[in-house]
């Protein structure tokens, strides 16, 4: 899979805590998790973050998943930005993983059933009825492909597995060797990734995040 090297910046983070991560649930795309109080800590610190990189009122396009937390949390960086939260372009190709029917439960009545499902390297085991990272990466790559080669700086707000892959495969990170797709390593909720001429590096925050999707 080659690196897709896009013209201008993107900035890429997940969106802020919500209370299934609060709680160790996991969570679905179609439902609506709302953030915790840390969790609009972190989307106002991520918006501030940005301010000082880009100034007020920059020129810039925000891709939001399409999702309550993730447009909650981007809500909340507009804002600090002084940009227009309503011209975003929000597309489901951004989503978290697909945790199938796992979704909603927590992570201590799934692992009491099946074991571990955070495993190496901080990522979440797919469920049998849900995404692989094969399959994140061709929706990730058919949403790069649609973007085409704009120039400019972009702000994506999305979630914490599915950025890792959208990293991996723009910032130039070899195959996982055990889930067949690039995957960036973690960051903690609340950092920024600036991947820029097919290199990343992190922006604002650290790396080592414990992955809640």
């Amino acid at each position: 899979m080659k690196t897709r090297m896009k013209m201008g910046r993107f900035f890429i983070m997940r969106h802020g805590e919500t209370v299934y991560n609060a709680t160790r649930r996991l969570q679905a795309n179609h439902m609506h998790t709302p953030l915790t109080r840390q969790g609009f800590d972190q989307a106002v610190a991520m918006g501030c973050a940005l301010r000082a990189e880009l100034g007020e009122r920059p020129q810039v396009t925000l891709h939001i998943s399409d999702t309550g937390r993730a447009l909650q949390t981007a809500a909340l960086i507009a804002e600090e930005l002084g940009i227009d939260w309503f011209a975003s372009r929000r597309t489901m190709d951004l989503k978290e993983i697909d945790m199938g029917s796992w979704c909603g439960r927590s992570y201590d009545e799934v692992e009491g059933e099946v074991g571990p499902i955070v495993i190496e390297d901080h990522l979440l085991r797919p469920a049998p009825d849900g995404e692989d990272y094969p399959m994140i990466a061709a929706r990730l790559n058919r949403w790069l492909e649609e973007l085409g080669d704009p120039g400019g700086d972009h702000i994506v707000v999305m979630h914490g597995i599915s950025s890792r892959v959208l990293r991996g495969i723009m910032g130039s990170y070899p195959i996982h060797p055990l889930h067949g797709a690039p995957i960036a390593p973690s960051l903690v909720q609340g950092s920024i990734s600036l991947v820029e001429g097919g290199a990343e590096r992190t922006l604002f925050g650290s790396e080592r995040g414990t992955e809640h999707a």
